[in-house]
């Protein structure tokens, strides 16, 4: 399991789920949402219908809850700057 590549990218944190803001990846470049919806495709191929449920989430910093700038993706309108780009 030390050279799953999953595991590896977790590092050595205790987490059990990946979040991905929905603004952050509407604002990824065409190409990679491509790639991204691809995997999620493939992945859900592989384990069926609805492999990932239904969740809730609240962020934390420092084990307290903050608000989170992007619990609202604004209908799609929301685009997070990338370091190297101007929008």
């Amino acid at each position: 399991m030390d050279h799953e590549p999953i595991h590896e990218w977790f590092g050595l944190s205790y987490s059990n789920y990946l979040v991905l803001p929905r603004s952050v990846l509407q604002s990824a470049p065409i190409e990679l949402q491509e790639r991204i919806v691809a995997c999620l495709k493939e992945l859900v191929g592989a384990f069926g219908e609805d492999p990932f449920g239904e969740y809730r989430v609240r962020r934390m910093e420092g084990g307290r809850f903050v608000r989170d700038a992007f619990a609202d993706y604004e209908r799609g309108r929301r685009k997070i700057q990338q370091k190297d780009q101007k929008l």
